[in-house]
């Protein structure tokens, strides 16, 4: 499966947003969150972090669900899903 990764800025905030290429659709969209000052220093850097993580996580299941794809033989030359039935 093929990935189109888009970034801009909204004002001083970074946005992504991850489409699948074949189809065009929207697969994540994230923009970073304006810190909330009632929050302690320590707490925006903790909530950063789980952030951080959650967005690793995102890309580590991708990335392995693509692999898996590609060892059983569920993806083309390309990098695209094989359609059932039929040439792929």
């Amino acid at each position: 499966m093929t990935y189109c990764a888009n970034t801009r800025f909204k004002g001083a905030s970074p946005a992504l947003q991850v489409c699948d290429a074949t189809s065009g659709s929207v697969r994540l969209a994230w923009q970073s969150p304006r810190p909330d000052s009632a929050l302690s220093e320590a707490d925006q850097a903790l909530l950063q972090l789980r952030r951080d993580e959650a967005l690793h996580e995102l890309f580590r299941r991708l990335f392995l669900r693509t692999t898996e794809q590609y060892l059983k033989g569920e993806l083309d030359e390309r990098g695209q899903l094989r359609r059932h039935g039929g040439r792929g």
